[in-house]
């Protein structure tokens, strides 16, 4: 059973006219499709999905962490489609603090869907959860996910040089944190 009290799966969350919701063995294909495109993956520290069976081990181990309560990840849902993923990981109650992570399909780069549907995870966070901190980090070459993370008042706190080698390169990661406290939900949340 999930330590949240959640139930069996995650809720569905609503924002701004895509729906966040559970994956399950339905949504294999479009993981697929996301997470076997290189490009996709290139600032993550997720290998290309690129057999069914990596895809269902993916999802095993998205359920997995749901019950364990340290990751929560939902798809994005747009027209009926999962389009990507927005993610809580690494939950650490003790420390009220989390890691939030998110990924688009290509094809959806650019209409700023990512900065529509975070804000709904981040108020689970805060009010659902009752974190008090969310961090996440980034290539400095993402400048699209740097953009998302500072438009939603995550603030630069470091830099962590050469600590991930992922694809055959060593990659530097900037630090963010958000503070519940700096996170004023009027300003981000539009319920749709």
């Amino acid at each position: 059973m999930n330590p949240d009290n959640l139930g069996a799966r995650l809720p569905a969350l609503c924002e701004d006219g895509l729906v966040l919701r559970w994956l399950t063995t339905v949504d294999l294909p479009a993981l697929m499709a996301i997470f076997a495109d290189v490009r996709v993956v290139r600032y993550m520290a997720t290998e290309p999905l690129d057999t069914e069976a990596a895809a269902s081990q993916y999802l095993l181990s998205i359920h997995e962490g749901f019950l364990a309560g340290s990751l929560y990840q939902w798809g994005i849902e747009l027209d009926g489609e999962i389009i990507g993923t927005c993610t809580l990981a690494a939950v650490d109650r003790h420390n009220r603090r989390a890691d939030i992570g998110f990924a688009l399909g290509r094809k959806y780069w650019g209409r700023g869907l990512i900065l529509r549907a975070l804000p709904a995870v981040i108020e689970f966070a805060f009010r659902r959860l009752r974190l008090h901190r969310i961090g996440a980090d980034a290539d400095p070459r993402n400048a699209a996910s740097i953009r998302v993370l500072e438009k939603l008042g995550f603030r630069r706190e470091g830099l962590l040089r050469e600590c991930y080698f992922h694809l055959g390169e060593i990659q530097d990661a900037l630090l963010f944190g958000l503070l519940e406290r700096d996170w004023d939900a009027s300003e981000y949340c539009h319920r749709g």
